[in-house]
């Protein structure tokens, strides 16, 4: 009986110490810290971008064959790490200038904090040669934690169509 209760006791314990433990809000413990890193990392990769320092926005991209972005500019499906480090530098080499303020933001951890994936709409323009197109933009990204660190390995940008009544 005393072996059994010192099972329980250490298992509670683990369970306690561990990154799934509960909270009083039903949210694991951390969570909160975890969403803010990915936060944090959507800040840098979108700071990256805007700046054309494709290699501060590469460190945040898995060195996977099979990551993929969708780029709305092109329309370009790319999958792997190489395919996308050499358009991310062919963009930079356009001499754009990009800017965007974000409007609205949603970013969600799963329970384990391995996986998270983000919705953001954000006001953008694009000025290349005087001429300037505004746009709103939705991105999605999914991020892989490694080695403690977020690491993207899905990314989406489009641009909505007009609604069907607009068209009419």
């Amino acid at each position: 009986m005393k072996k059994v209760l010192y099972v329980l006791v250490a298992a509670a314990a683990v369970l306690l110490t561990s990154e799934a433990a509960m909270c009083g809000s039903g949210k694991p413990i951390g969570q909160d810290v975890y969403r803010a890193q990915v936060k944090k990392v959507l800040y840098d990769i979108n700071n990256a971008f805007l700046k054309s320092d494709m290699e501060a926005f590469l460190k945040y991209v898995a060195h996977d064959a099979d990551v993929v972005a969708i780029d709305i500019m092109t329309g370009d499906y790319i999958v792997g790490f190489d395919k996308i480090a050499e358009h991310m530098k062919k963009t930079a080499g356009m001499k754009a200038t990009y800017k965007c303020s974000l409007i609205e933001e949603t970013i969600h951890v799963n329970m384990a904090a391995r996986v998270a994936w983000s919705a953001q709409l954000s006001d953008c323009s694009i000025t290349v040669d005087d001429k300037t197109i505004s746009m709103k933009v939705r991105s999605t990204s999914t991020f892989e934690r490694r080695g403690g660190a977020w690491l993207m390995v899905q990314g989406h940008d489009s641009v909505g169509l007009p609604h069907i009544s607009d068209v009419r």
